[in-house]
């Protein structure tokens, strides 16, 4: 009966372990121009599906605020990437024009913007060990 116990205790700890292996990664959403339509926010870990919501591993759909807006991702340690946008319309996708720029508002990890070329997953990613992670996207139009 020991060793059964002894056993149980072995899983229940590495079971312990895993989840304290996991981590949180608390974004804060500013500079929304209008309380209109929702805010889309997207979690990447892989460069080939960067920065297309479609196949983000997570994402959320919130309603949009002019007040700084905070959603958490619970993730494994890993290298992640986050993008957001402000769905002023309400047709859930993020408007481009002509050339494919956006013109609603967005914002992606590290600041960066599309400028002439598609945004790099590279640019926008940062590295998360097994802590928490504060990160702050600026929406801009």
């Amino acid at each position: 009966m020991p060793r059964a116990l002894l056993a149980t205790a072995a899983v229940l700890a590495a079971l312990w372990a895993g989840e304290a292996q996991a981590a949180r990664i608390v974004v804060t959403i500013d500079g929304l121009k209008s309380a209109k339509g929702d805010l889309y926010v997207a979690l990447f870990s892989r460069a080939d599906e960067f920065p297309d919501g479609d196949h983000s591993d997570q994402h959320l759909k919130v309603k949009a605020n002019v007040k700084p807006v905070t959603v958490t991702f619970a993730v494994q340690p890993g290298r992640y990437a986050l993008g957001a946008y402000h769905d002023e319309n309400g047709n859930g996708r993020l408007d481009t024009n002509f050339i494919f720029y956006p013109i609603e508002g967005y914002a992606l990890s590290n600041g960066i913007r599309a400028v002439i070329a598609r945004p790099r997953f590279a640019d926008a990613c940062f590295p998360l060990r097994d802590e928490s992670k504060q990160v702050t996207l600026h929406i801009k139009y």
